[in-house]
């Protein structure tokens, strides 16, 4: 069984910038919150509808997920597995201070993820497992049902990757826009 359709929503610009949050628990800021929501007006606006919100437990996508359960008069599901990936070491910083701090260990990361996990990070062979059995679930549990899935550029770049049957070092070639909204 699978659900009937999946979206799914990258939380919008946050206070922490342009570092790597990943698991880090950071807010949005109010051009976040205002992303999220212009995306979720088109939707409308286009008579997209949704039976069920799933939800990262971090803020940045809890917080608007409620609201917007509320709003919409939907169930909402907080689901710890949509969580970002963990950048250990690297969480709240940024590419240039990962450079200076970690010379050489990010470039790596970017030319192949799989053998150069953050010191302290998520394996990516793990985050990916994670991810699948997520998706997994969604299918399981909200068969024939319209879903939407408020997540992380990780997560969205992953299975954008996945969804292609590309390897999962291909994910870091997606673009996925604070606030985009995307059919899965």
């Amino acid at each position: 069984m699978k659900a009937s359709s999946i979206d799914l929503l990258r939380h919008g610009k946050t206070v922490a910038g342009s570092a790597y949050i990943g698991s880090s628990d950071v807010a949005l800021v109010d051009l976040g919150w205002q992303q999220m929501r212009d995306s979720v007006d088109q939707a409308l606006s286009d008579n997209q509808q949704w039976d069920v919100i799933l939800s990262s437990p971090l803020i940045r996508c809890a917080d608007f997920a409620h609201k917007l359960a509320d709003e919409l008069a939907i169930p909402l599901v907080i689901e710890a597995q949509l969580a970002e990936y963990h950048f250990g070491d690297w969480e709240q910083m940024t590419a240039l201070e990962v450079m200076e701090k970690y010379p050489g260990k990010l470039e790596r990361f970017w030319e192949d993820p799989l053998a150069n996990t953050p010191s302290q990070g998520e394996n990516l062979a793990e985050f990916s497992k994670r991810i699948d059995c997520a998706i997994l679930n969604v299918h399981r549990q909200y068969s024939d049902l319209r879903v939407l899935i408020i997540c992380h550029g990780g997560v969205m770049r992953y299975l954008l990757s996945a969804q292609q049957q590309l390897p999962i070092s291909a994910m870091l070639t997606f673009s996925v826009e604070h606030g985009q909204l995307i059919r899965y």
